[in-house]
């Protein structure tokens, strides 16, 4: 497809999992037109040190896939990578655990190559709390140094995952964009891990961006069909515009594997205080990106305004959050 070519491609969320370490699938993200993919690199439960060694070992691989592969952590990377025609592969973490009480640890991240960093993963931390507490508390004192300091070194603060409140408010105090990275509309699909109009327009007025989660459980489509993702994109796209509008669709190869876990760590990571989580069903696949242009272009949606959503508009947050500085 022409339009896939004339710009950036960015997918902002796809995790790896030791377990999941297959080249298979960043070749498929590649073959299927994406320029830019931010993985997620940590141990699980998070720590300092496994994000280092994440990192690390990502690096090998991505050296000995060199062909194809390129790391990109400053915006002058990613396009030596794309003209190059390699996939190009960015950095993130699912949580601020890892900080534990250490505001000096963040800048180390972000020398390891760290661009944008969740600030709970689902339930309370050090910083901030998730978005499956009860109590829906807002930004710890520390979190709040954390916000700052993630500003200062060029960190893109990340929501999704994160409670309500606690997202309002680092929203509110950031001085450069905030993203959801891979979240859904909860007004189109009634789920925990949903963010709502407030934390919609919040982030958009903040010149921020909403990359639309691609889990079937959480666009209300266990097919996870390009229509399904499509619904959430125009809801935002209607509400704040389409320069607020990503994609991060969160793909897993092994969703059943995943589904078991999150059921086993109910009264852990995954708590489900309303009921409304769906353990079960698939994920959208690098290979339906084409039918989701489609979509996009049979809803009247303009070229431009598409590789926006493709790519640009989370490329403009990068770049006013400073990380298109080298390091």
């Amino acid at each position: 497809m022409a339009l896939l070519r004339c710009g950036d491609v960015w997918d902002m969320t796809l995790p790896w999992l030791e377990e999941q370490q297959d080249l298979e699938i960043l070749r498929r993200y590649w073959q299927a037109g994406f320029t830019f993919v931010s993985t997620t690199t940590e141990d699980f439960p998070p720590t300092y040190l496994g994000v280092k060694s994440c990192i690390d070992r990502f690096k090998e691989v991505i050296q000995r896939e060199a062909s194809w592969l390129a790391t990109g952590t400053s915006l002058s990377e990613i396009d030596k990578g794309r003209k190059e025609g390699k996939l190009v592969i960015g950095f993130n973490v699912q949580d601020t655990v890892q900080l534990e009480t250490d505001l000096a640890r963040v800048e180390p991240l972000h020398s390891l190559g760290v661009r944008h960093m969740v600030l709970a993963y689902n339930t309370r931390n050090f910083v901030a709390d998730g978005c499956a507490e009860p109590a829906d508390g807002g930004l710890s004192l520390f979190g709040r140094q954390v916000v700052r300091e993630m500003n200062r070194v060029g960190i893109v603060v990340d929501c999704s995952h994160t409670g309500r409140r606690s997202s309002l408010e680092a929203i509110g105090m950031s001085n450069t964009p905030t993203i959801f990275s891979h979240s859904g509309a909860y007004s189109v699909c009634a789920h925990i891990r949903n963010i709502h109009d407030d934390q919609i327009r919040a982030c958009a007025d903040g010149g921020g961006v909403v990359g639309l989660v691609g889990i079937g459980a959480f666009i209300g489509d266990p097919q996870a069909r390009a229509d399904a993702v499509f619904r959430h994109i125009d809801y935002v796209a209607s509400l704040v515009g389409p320069e607020h509008v990503g994609l991060g669709t969160d793909y897993v190869k092994d969703m059943d594997s995943i589904w078991r876990a999150i059921r086993e760590a109910k009264d852990t990571s995954w708590p489900d205080p309303t009921g409304t989580q769906l353990y079960e069903g698939g994920c959208f696949q690098p290979e339906q990106l084409r039918e989701l242009v489609q979509v996009m272009l049979a809803h009247g949606y303009p070229k431009q305004v598409i590789l926006g959503i493709l790519g640009e508009n989370f490329r403009r947050v990068y770049a006013a959050a400073g990380s298109a500085s080298a390091v």
